[in-house]
């Protein structure tokens, strides 16, 4: 499968790229198995099988440490609509993914993707995975210095390095600016890095070996303080020793995080001073980078008169450490951002945003530099789009695909989303309501993070009688909140179509028994026993699923033919369980 060769692109990427394209000519000829060779090495390449089979195919684009250019998004909405539906969907780790793309065209999409600067080079697979970075790195009044040369140095490091693409299993950084930073996400990945102060000496607080998944496991302190020269072989060390003692014979326990289990948190480090010796003496160096940031000088957001400019300001609009600029947040529903919206917003980051654009862990975008006297005018063209709600707030889902392509997934996790945003409007005068999060994932594996939402749902089935109806796990409490990670309580199963009616009782609850001032995370863990011992811990959950018990089952004689189908669905949810497979993040 010969690909035309569009401009000239390093070497190593040339030669990557012609193999690809070549592979994919084996495959169809029948000289290698498509299960046991080409599988894994198409997941290196960022491409991923979907639930609907055959030539369908999930495709993952790696935008370091969120960043996105204008000419990189013209080139994502012109690629959607070539290759895929049309849609550029945010992860929550900040990617880009392409759904329904055709397998034969995968060669021209790739390397159209690297002729802008994107890559799809370990995206998915046994691999160090794209390295996260918080959006507002750069932009906030208490950074002690820039990470984005330390993550740039990260990704560059990582990236087709030796033993990138060879791990047990996949590999997730990211980096953080503060603790106090609400869009970092350190404590739930198996890298977190976040600049620290010691004895008036910038570095960086390092700690490993997280996860979420089914299995949720908060980090060990890896260096409480870490120079700047020396994060980089720390990091590779911590690479070395996922690929050295990870499980490479038992698929579900291959992570870092079980390593950790394994070793106990001193047997843990002593790995990573092992690694560490290996990194040094194989050359790895890492450096003190250019980071130092102007003296913050933020000039506060003006009101406005106009009610809804207003509102639009109180919550997508923050401060910049620049003097004169904002940093404004656009509320990407589900992620989801059709190739016509992309183009607008390319236009418009260019006009507002000195082409500035970060993609969130929420599945938003941010314009990072646009000048307060420019609000008025950029405000109404993102009312145009839909792009002016409330972001980063409860109204505002994460949701992760599902079942809608994923091959793991039980629910359709995005429809649920769209029910939600839809009921959830009438909150909007709480501010601590509004304040709050919902994450969901189709399935236990949390790729909607719902471990960490203020309340947070994962797709299940239930059997009632002889019938298989579609349900969600409900958790509450969660966060990470960058010195600590919470992991959300579990409460109870609860049937899907009456998951809105259980949002709407908890923020009821909420309102009426909160201590003042208290965030509606905290209000759940309080409210679930935080602190307490393991036989208070369960009666205050006990009490808590009390209080929603009418709604976690059906009465005799309310089950309706309509709740045998997923919420938005025109199948059976019986007939959508005969369709899972087994998930390629295990391939």
């Amino acid at each position: 499968m010969s690909v035309t060769a569009s401009a000239k692109l390093p070497e190593v990427v040339e030669l990557e790229l012609a193999k690809y394209s070549n592979t994919i000519d084996l495959l169809h000829a029948g000289a290698i198995d498509a299960d046991k060779v080409f599988r894994p090495f198409r997941l290196v390449h960022g491409v991923y099988g979907q639930r609907q089979g055959g030539e369908n195919q999930m495709v993952r684009i790696k935008l370091k440490y969120g960043v996105v250019t204008p000419p990189q998004m013209r080139a994502l909405a012109d690629t959607a609509e070539k290759y895929a539906n049309g849609v550029s969907h945010i992860t929550t780790r900040q990617a880009i993914q392409f759904h329904y793309v055709q397998l034969d065209g995968t060669p021209a999409l790739l390397r159209q993707l690297e002729d802008v600067g994107m890559t799809t080079r370990e995206a998915c697979g046994n691999a160090v995975r794209a390295v996260c970075g918080s959006p507002l790195a750069g932009t906030r009044s208490d950074e002690l210095f820039n990470i984005d040369p330390y993550a740039e140095q990260c990704f560059q490091h990582f990236l087709r390095g030796p033993l990138s693409a060879s791990l047990p299993r996949k590999f997730k950084i990211s980096f953080g600016t503060t603790d106090a930073d609400p869009l970092q996400q350190t404590n739930i990945q198996d890298i977190g890095i976040t600049p620290v102060v010691k004895d008036s000496k910038q570095g960086f607080r390092v700690v490993g070996a997280a996860g979420l998944g089914a299995m949720p496991v908060a980090p060990v302190l890896v260096r409480e303080f870490c120079a700047k020269e020396d994060l980089l072989p720390v990091l590779d060390a911590l690479v070395r020793v996922h690929h050295k003692y990870g499980d490479r014979n038992n698929r579900a326990k291959a992570r870092l995080k079980f390593v950790l289990k394994a070793k106990g948190e001193d047997g843990f480090r002593a790995l990573v001073e092992e690694q560490l010796a290996e990194a040094l003496q194989a050359g790895v160096r890492g450096a003190a980078l250019p980071d130092t940031l102007a003296p913050a000088n933020p000039t506060p957001i003006p009101q406005v008169s106009n009610a809804a400019e207003q509102t639009w300001r109180t919550w997508n609009v923050r401060t910049h450490r620049d003097a004169g600029l904002a940093v404004v947040s656009l509320c990407i529903k589900r992620g989801d951002i059709p190739a016509k919206e992309m183009r607008i917003l390319a236009d418009l980051a260019e006009k507002f945003s000195a082409g500035d654009v970060r993609s969130t862990n929420d599945q938003n975008l941010i314009f990072r530099r646009v000048k307060i006297a420019d609000l008025s005018a950029l405000y109404p063209e993102l009312v145009k789009l839909g792009y002016d709600r409330k972001a980063h707030t409860i109204v505002d889902v994460v949701s992760c695909p599902g079942a809608s392509t994923c091959q793991l997934g039980l629910t359709l996790s995005k429809n649920l989303a769209v029910e939600l945003e839809q009921s959830l409007g009438q909150l909007a005068a709480d501010p601590g309501v509004m304040n709050a999060h919902i994450n969901i994932s189709g399935c236990p594996n949390s790729c909607g993070q719902h471990h960490i939402g203020s309340i947070g749902f994962h797709g299940a089935s239930s059997k009632i009688g002889d019938k298989i109806v579609p349900h969600y796990m409900l958790f509450v409490g969660g966060g990470d909140e960058g010195s600590k990670v919470h992991f959300g309580n579990f409460i109870a199963r609860l049937p899907a179509r009456k998951v809105p009616a259980v949002i709407k009782l908890l923020t009821e609850i909420y309102v009426a028994e909160r201590n003042p001032g208290e965030a509606m995370a905290a209000f759940f863990r309080r409210t679930c026993g935080e602190g307490l011992d393991r036989a208070a811990v369960s009666a205050a959950k006990a009490a808590l699923k009390g209080k929603i018990a009418s709604l976690c089952t059906y009465a005799d004689g309310e089950l309706k033919e309509s709740d045998l189908y997923d919420i938005g669905s025109t199948q059976l949810f019986s007939a959508s369980m005969e369709e899972l497979g087994v998930g390629e993040c295990m391939a």
